[in-house]
């Protein structure tokens, strides 16, 4: 079944990208207000912008559907969550960012391809009104993929 899903979403950003309705640029530094043709989410640990081997996993499976496709645009868009210090917390989305352009570049995905943006612990926050439990989910990186 996951051979037959990549294999599906491989041919509908095949035939998606084609489409001059997906000729726009995209801006990573601003919220892109079209749909990402392809998006994965990856987590990481308190203090930690080294990859896991489930965010490995993540990547891997981005690369599959966006390898062969040299003209879509990367955003890599790094967050942290609401412990510690704000400044300390943006160097570190910054850092995971990094962490994931860094991976997908060593797969063989150009660098001018993918731009890292940090949000640090102040954009689409999960836990902005609630506690510890909810932080896990903030210390992330959003990869997206759109046609320019």
């Amino acid at each position: 079944m996951k051979i037959k899903t990549t294999a599906l979403i491989t041919a509908t950003v095949s035939f998606l990208f084609a489409h001059p309705a997906f000729a726009s640029p995209v801006d990573c530094s601003q919220p892109v207000d079209k749909a990402a043709l392809v998006k994965k989410v990856v987590y990481f640990g308190v203090g930690k912008s080294g990859l896991s081997t489930e965010a490995k996993q993540q990547l891997d499976q981005l690369f599959e559907v966006i390898d062969g496709h040299p003209s879509l645009k990367i955003c890599a868009v790094g967050q942290a969550d609401k412990q510690g210090n704000p400044a300390a917390n943006e160097k570190l989305s910054l850092k995971r960012a990094e962490s994931v352009k860094s991976y997908l570049t060593k797969k063989g995905i150009a660098k001018k391809r993918i731009d890292t943006v940090f949000r640090g612990e102040a954009y689409g926050s999960a836990s902005f009104w609630s506690e510890t439990e909810d932080q896990a989910q903030d210390r992330r990186v959003e990869v997206s993929a759109y046609g320019e």
